[in-house]
């Protein structure tokens, strides 16, 4: 089918495709409208006896005029682009994908924070309270040791005298020469002149008795029996080589024989 031009020519097929797209198109839009006016219709109608909400005006759709003619030395027979698809095509800006530009987090900035000086406060010392240490009396080394200190009853002396028998000695059972007593009743120190004899000891009674006892030495005091005696062995120079024995008397006590006994160590 031919279709005659305004200037005599005559347009090719394409020309007349063109010319149903256009009117296919227009059709398109009028449905478009019908359709909105309807959902328009029923919305408000729903909404009667409410306040009528503000409505947004549809934009009215113009078609774009399309430039039909086909280039004037285009073979006919050969299709025709469309100048509308054309333009889009030519329009269409191309996307490009901005990667995302990563943006550096400030580390945190460690605010300097004031530290207490520890204030150190000197400790007073305690002052060491002085302690009167008692002075220990010393302890005097003797080279004899007081094996026996007794009293024996006596009948040959007469009351207020008092006998004192010595028997001093080597562990080898000899009598050791050249020591004496001191004594001291009730505090007063009594004359002593004898001394000791070495060798062969002797006896405090004749006879057989059961208060014999060896000896090398005795001395007579003719004193008040009656108090505290202390007795004690010294060498020939006074100084004490034993320890000390006492004895206690009554007034009227018949046991008046005092004996001791020292042996070496």
């Amino acid at each position: 089918m031919k279709i005659v031009r305004s200037d005599g020519s005559l347009a090719g097929g394409m020309q007349w495709s063109a010319h149903l797209r256009r009117a296919h198109t227009a059709r398109h839009w009028t449905h478009f409208v019908i359709v909105t006016a309807l959902v328009t219709l029923v919305s408000g109608c729903a909404s009667f006896g409410r306040t009528q909400p503000t409505r947004t005006p549809f934009p009215t759709f113009t078609p774009t005029p399309v430039n039909a003619a086909a280039a004037p030395d285009a073979p006919s027979g050969e299709g025709v682009v469309n100048g509308a698809e054309q333009a889009a095509a030519t329009n269409t800006p191309t996307l490009t994908p901005v990667p995302p530009t990563a943006t550096a987090t400030p580390a945190p900035t460690a605010t300097p924070t004031d530290v207490p000086t520890a204030t150190n406060t000197p400790t007073p010392t305690p002052q060491p309270t002085a302690t009167m240490t008692p002075t220990a009396t010393p302890v005097p080394v003797y080279t004899f040791e007081l094996e026996a200190a007794e009293k024996h009853p006596t009948e040959s002396l007469a009351p207020n005298v008092v006998r004192v028998f010595l028997w001093v000695y080597e562990p080898g059972g000899l009598g050791l020469p050249g020591y004496s007593l001191r004594v001291i009743h009730n505090g007063a120190e009594l004359p002593v002149d004898q001394t000791s004899l070495g060798g062969l000891p002797s006896l405090t009674r004749e006879g057989p008795s059961p208060y014999a006892r060896f000896t090398n030495m005795n001395a007579i005091f003719v004193e008040a029996q009656a108090g505290t005696w202390v007795v004690q062995l010294v060498d020939e120079t006074g100084t004490p080589a034993g320890p000390p024995a006492e004895f206690n008397l009554s007034s009227d006590e018949v046991t008046r024989e005092l004996y001791v006994r020292y042996r070496r160590e």
